[in-house]
């Protein structure tokens, strides 16, 4: 589960940045974040849907946003998107359609949505996550980039990680060293950066470990 009261860290912060100056600009909004497991993505954009929904201090969902997996995302429900964006949300001026995982969609249901994108009316916004980007393209002719603005979201450096940990969990330099060195994606050359995701249960996992010693002892 992620922690939305942690604060974003490395990449995310800037496409965060970018994608709030895009939204003060024109109030309405399709994005695609692709990059490897654990950067941020769905943490930056459930931060991000949570903050237009105007959700209070603490909160993780809110009943403007629809969260829906791609696995689970069909032609009906897009189609019922359609059908009610004319009427907008009781909840919010904020009509927001949270998916993960859009990869995992079915080709009818990746192709309403392009077409549901066509017609997005203001206040309302799509956003969406992916681990596989380049299939996703290939399906589609490139017609995600015509639709979604499409950014990559990579890990932060082991630097920036370690003294995140060391920073909001009171980890030992030493401790968030090896975490962030076992939170590292195989065949790692520090291009995709570190799975923040890990780092977090592993500390949590350790500090955990910690306490339960000092409750033995």
């Amino acid at each position: 589960m992620i922690n939305l009261t942690l604060p974003l860290i490395g990449p995310a912060v800037q496409t965060m940045a970018v994608l709030t100056a895009l939204l003060k600009r024109k109030p309405t909004l399709a994005t695609l974040l692709h990059g490897p497991p654990g950067g941020g993505k769905s943490h930056l954009l459930d931060k991000l849907a949570l903050a237009l929904a105007g959700a209070p201090e603490g909160a993780t969902e809110h009943p403007a946003i629809e969260l829906v997996n791609g696995q689970s995302l069909t032609v009906d429900i897009v189609r019922g998107w359609r059908q009610s964006s004319s009427y907008g949300n009781l909840f919010s001026k904020w009509t927001i359609r949270r998916v993960d995982e859009f990869d995992k969609a079915s080709p009818a249901a990746r192709a309403e949505v392009l077409t549901y994108l066509d017609y997005l009316k203001p206040y309302q916004v799509v956003l969406a996550t992916t681990n596989d980007y380049e299939a996703l393209r290939g399906d589609v002719n490139r017609r995600l980039e015509s639709r979604f603005k499409c950014f990559e979201v990579a890990g932060p450096s082991a630097t920036e990680a370690a003294a995140y940990l060391t920073r909001l969990f009171d980890v030992p330099a030493q401790v968030a060293a090896e975490i962030v060195d076992g939170a590292r994606p195989d065949g790692d050359l520090g291009l995709a950066g570190v799975n923040m995701r890990l780092c977090v249960e592993y500390a949590e996992a350790w500090l955990a470990a910690q306490e339960a010693q000092l409750l033995a002892a």
